[in-house]
């Protein structure tokens, strides 16, 4: 279902939006160009929007829509840099040497494997049409497309899905827990948008998860040799997350620091007030410090190996295209290059319309707008103008519920001493809260870590209030999922640039009661400078 929601939007619901008029269901955009050239066609799935410049009507056989098309490429918001970056990264490989100068040299302040993985999207795509469609030239050419740089996002995208329903099973091995979890990474729109673009935020997200469920099985592990093993598969995920955006460092602190808390809580009991009659008291653990029953001299030198030396060696690995290219030649090279980065970020003063504080995030308060097109033509049925949008808004519903379930952490936390409580909690103040003390224009898909933590705490909270009340809990639950589905699909018109008619989108005369409607539209001013962000807009 994840996949098939991701790989062929959108889906255009005919029957509810025009019952008995036309097909039931189709999954195509009449009249829209199929390549650079403007020639007109139809477009489905990941490759749709291919770019501005739709025709009005659908030309004659052979004809032309001569419409201006921009940006020529497709590209959707930011992937104007990364499928660019990432191709530049595969050409160099072909076509530069160490030796060279100024060969597909450029500025990116975000690390490397993103876009590789990216770039390995758009190889493989271009290996697919050389095989089975006839198509001539370098593969990295032939797969420089929408589909090409879509398809990796895609994929992993939906692994996330069951990657989170892994995660919350070893963090509490409730069946409903992790159902609920997976069902609201399924049906949430980030997750759901940024799986379909040619972006690098959906990788890191998916070895957040990754780097987490190993540390699980690595502190869960029964001998010493699962405990090695596992130790080593967390440093290779967290090396690879690091190597596709700093944001897993949070990730990579959170582990250790619950690493180190686990060691010190099986050799220390804790307590409030006085010893006889403690106020609170947290008791040692029950098990060996060190999982798998490791000696502590082995352990401490292996750890050193798979959580340092090797993270460092893959975001070092990661880098080689710079090295075959000729823009790096010592690591010094390198370590410039990251410090150029951190100033990048730290002195960055550019603004932009649709930026936000990182404390608005939660509360969906100025979602940024991905793509918008006002001329599509006309929709037959109403005769108003046809327009589309993408918009990165999550779904208000699992946002919104998660708020209240995040603020009782700390009482399962401490009150019931719950350890998926305070995993939950430590991830997401660990994802979230540094975003606080960075100055640069931020925007509402740098809460995507911290949504991996906002959806496990909405899933624990439903699936403790269904332990507790097996009758009533349980349909709360599936009630709640329900509804979720619901806005999903309400909504979906937004994340896919699924064209609709403008009274669909805006309220007014004759609003038909279908159509995802902009909500929040008192904190709109168009009179603002980029400087002064419009918070409670969504458009």
């Amino acid at each position: 279902m994840g996949f098939v929601l991701r790989f062929y939007s959108p889906i255009m619901p005919d029957f509810f939006l025009h019952p008995f008029q036309g097909p039931l269901v189709t999954n195509c955009v009449q009249g829209a160009p199929v390549d650079a050239e403007g020639d007109p066609g139809t477009l489905c799935g990941l490759a749709y929007p291919f770019n501005r410049g739709y025709c009005p009507t659908v030309p004659a056989s052979g004809a032309r829509c001569n419409q201006p098309l921009s940006p020529p490429n497709g590209q959707v918001f930011d992937e104007l840099y990364f499928p660019f970056d990432a191709y530049f990264d595969f050409k160099a490989m072909e076509v530069c040497r160490p030796t060279s100068v100024d060969c597909y040299n450029y500025f990116d302040p975000e690390p490397p494997l993103g876009k590789l993985i990216i770039g390995s999207g758009e190889w493989a795509y271009g290996w697919y049409r050389s095989h089975f469609e006839g198509a001539k030239g370098d593969y990295i050419d032939l797969g420089y497309n929408t589909f090409g740089w879509r398809i990796a996002a895609c994929l992993f995208g939906t692994l996330c899905i069951p990657m989170m329903y892994l995660f919350a099973r070893r963090l509490w091995p409730k069946r409903l827990f992790a159902i609920a979890a997976a069902t609201l990474v399924c049906f949430d729109g980030l997750f759901f948008l940024q799986s379909r673009i040619g972006m690098i935020d959906i990788f890191p997200i998916f070895f957040i998860l990754l780097s987490y469920f190993l540390y699980l099985v690595h502190v869960q592990s029964a001998s010493p040799r699962a405990s090695i093993i596992s130790l080593f598969l967390l440093g290779i995920a967290l090396g690879l997350g690091i190597s596709a955006k700093w944001i897993v460092l949070a990730a990579y602190a959170s582990i250790v620091f619950l690493l180190v808390v686990r060691a010190i809580r099986r050799n220390v009991a804790f307590h409030v007030g006085p010893t006889d009659r403690p106020i609170w008291s947290w008791g040692r653990g029950v098990g060996p410090a060190i999982a798998g029953g490791v000696p502590w001299r082995q352990y401490l030198t292996l750890a050193l190996v798979a959580l340092v030396v090797i993270p460092v060696a893959i975001y070092v690995a990661s880098w080689y295209p710079f090295f075959a290219r000729g823009q790096f030649h010592t690591l010094a090279d390198l370590i410039t290059y990251q410090r150029e980065s951190f100033s990048y970020h730290a002195t960055l003063t550019a603004t932009h319309p649709y930026g936000s504080p990182w404390w608005s995030w939660p509360f969906l308060a100025r979602p940024v707008v991905y793509y918008a097109e006002y001329e599509l033509g006309t929709d037959q049925f109403t005769g108003q103008p046809l327009m589309s949008f993408i918009y990165n808004l999550g779904n208000p519903w699992i946002w919104w519920t998660s708020l209240p379930c995040l603020v009782a952490l700390p009482y399962f936390a401490i009150r019931h001493r719950s350890f998926p409580a305070a995993v939950i909690l430590i991830g997401f103040i660990t994802q979230f809260l540094p975003w606080a003390q960075i100055t640069r224009v931020l925007f509402l898909y740098h809460m995507f870590g911290g949504l991996i933590f906002m959806i496990l705490a909405l899933a624990f909270v439903l699936a403790y209030v269904a332990e507790r009340m097996p009758g009533a809990g349980r349909g709360l639950l599936v009630a709640h999922l329900g509804v979720a589905v619901a806005f999903f699909f309400y909504f979906y018109p937004v994340w896919t640039a699924l064209p609709m008619s403008q009274s669909a989108f805006f309220f007014g005369p004759g609003t038909p009661p279908w159509g995802p409607k902009i909500w929040l539209v008192f904190g709109c001013n168009a009179e603002l400078p980029p400087a002064e962000p419009q918070l409670w807009c969504w458009y």
